[in-house]
């Protein structure tokens, strides 16, 4: 896992990249919180066939099941629930701005729960650079209506939903190997969901249109299973505010996959913001000198 660090971030940035707009248009009407909860139903047996299979050990103690129970209602359950309501009304662009906000959370969020974090005026200034870099990215295309509101406060939300979930993950569930943390989280944020669609009248239905299970299938197999095997393993070893930037560089990827597929021009506001991204994470993450 050490050796293929970067390759494997990379992976997470590229696959993650590719869902902000596969969730933007893979609700085939079934409702925010039915997609979402059969996507995460759909991983988490994934997952738990994945951990039989390398007879990984499940969590134990109330500690592990603690971190456990909070990742699957923070991160699967209200980190993605409330994307997917928001992204019916906001575009994929500003999702994705908002978001970025993760590394400033998860800043705050891990001084108040890990040893040894510190906020630094590094860290802080790379959090609020990428924020700038990412609006910068979408700056042609932004559009605000006082409609947008409560759709924004809820990506908010989910940010620090995210970051909460991160931080408990990372000092709680650091022995728990990743697909017995993934396969019991993922169910318990799946049935959260389905309490949700049930309560909000959606009800649970399966998709009736092969483009809506390709998109499900995606972002369960992809964006789920594998990307999430990949970022608790990070975890285990990379830092938690290292991760957190993975938010930022998903719209650079968004952007290059529609330049390359959609032939989306490169305009000097997404170089430009790119380039303070890449800023950014440098401050950020890079260690501290000491005399």
């Amino acid at each position: 896992m050490r050796r293929w660090g970067l390759v494997l971030y990379a992976l997470l940035c590229l696959i993650w990249g590719s869902t902000w707009l596969v969730i933007k248009v893979g609700y085939g009407g079934l409702g925010p919180f039915n997609v979402s909860a059969l996507r995460f139903f759909i991983a988490a047996a994934l997952m738990a066939l994945a951990a039989l299979a390398a007879r990984a050990r499940w969590p134990r103690g109330s500690r592990e099941w603690f971190a456990v129970a909070v990742v699957g209602l923070l991160m699967f359950a209200g980190d993605y629930g409330l994307i997917y309501w928001a992204e019916q009304y906001i575009e994929s662009g500003l999702t994705a701005v908002l978001f970025a906000t993760l590394p400033l959370m998860t800043l705050f969020a891990a001084r108040a729960y890990l040893p040894g974090e510190h906020i630094t005026a590094r860290k802080l200034a790379g959090s609020v650079f990428a924020v700038i870099g990412t609006l910068a990215l979408f700056a042609d295309r932004l559009r605000l209506d006082s409609g947008a509101v409560a759709p924004m406060l809820a990506v908010l939300a989910a940010v620090a939903c995210a970051a909460i979930a991160s931080v408990v993950g990372k000092r709680d569930a650091h022995d728990v190997p990743a697909a017995t943390l993934n396969a019991t989280s993922m169910l318990i944020g799946a049935t959260a969901l389905l309490v949700a669609s049930l309560a909000s009248g959606d009800g649970f239905r399966l998709p009736t249109t092969a483009a809506t299970w390709a998109a499900v299938a995606y972002l369960a197999i992809a964006g789920s299973v594998l990307a999430f095997l990949v970022y608790f393993s990070l975890l285990k070893t990379w830092s938690v505010m290292s991760l957190s930037f993975i938010s930022v560089f998903t719209p650079i990827i968004a952007l290059a996959l529609g330049f390359v597929f959609l032939g989306e021009p490169l305009t000097a506001w997404k170089m430009a913001g790119s380039g303070l991204i890449l800023v950014a994470v440098v401050l950020a993450t890079r260690p501290q000198v000491r005399a």
